[in-house]
């Protein structure tokens, strides 16, 4: 009677051990899959993140390669940009912007003063160029974000974030 007794023990734990496994693999597959996800949500900021979904189309990264004056670095970077055409876009003092210049190329300055002049407004950047420190709505191409530096797990997160945002959006489904 007592060996009749061990066999139900011995299946309850091959079956206790069978269960922990699938649950393991469970979660580590779950952690796989959502690594890219934490990973942009701390990187974008949770705000950012669940607000690129409502609006998809007023978000967008850059690759850095040296052709964006401003911004002077010895890697690669990637520029987070808010768009104008958000809702709710607003430039303040302090943001940084991301315009095109008057030789047509693409310049990211700190704003430092705002005037506004009937319908329009004037931002002065801290471009040591005198020419180049006034910037008008027209100009501007959206705030940025974020700056990051390049490498594989920005790549990859920025990368799903941007492929989700258009793809797992419910009105782009519908």
């Amino acid at each position: 009677m007592t060996s009749v007794n061990k066999i139900p023990n011995n299946m309850e734990e091959v079956k206790m051990r069978e269960d922990i496994k699938k649950i393991m693999e469970f979660c580590v597959f779950l952690s796989i899959t959502s690594l890219p996800f934490i990973m942009a949500t701390n990187v974008l900021g949770i705000d950012t993140f669940l607000d690129s979904f409502e609006n998809p189309d007023s978000y967008l990264y850059l690759k850095e390669s040296n052709s964006i004056s401003g911004i002077t670095t010895d890697q690669e970077k990637y520029i987070v940009i808010q768009k104008t055409n958000h809702p709710c876009f607003e430039i303040q003092e302090k943001d940084t912007i991301l315009y095109f210049n008057y030789d047509g190329g693409l310049t990211c300055n700190k704003i430092t003063e705002i005037n506004g002049v009937g319908t329009f407004t004037r931002y002065y950047t801290d471009n040591q160029d005198d020419e180049e420190k006034l910037v008008f709505d027209n100009q501007i191409v959206g705030k940025v974000i974020n700056v990051l530096d390049e490498n594989i797990l920005t790549d990859i997160s920025l990368e799903i974030w941007d492929m989700s945002i258009s793809n797992l959006n419910i009105e782009a489904v519908m």
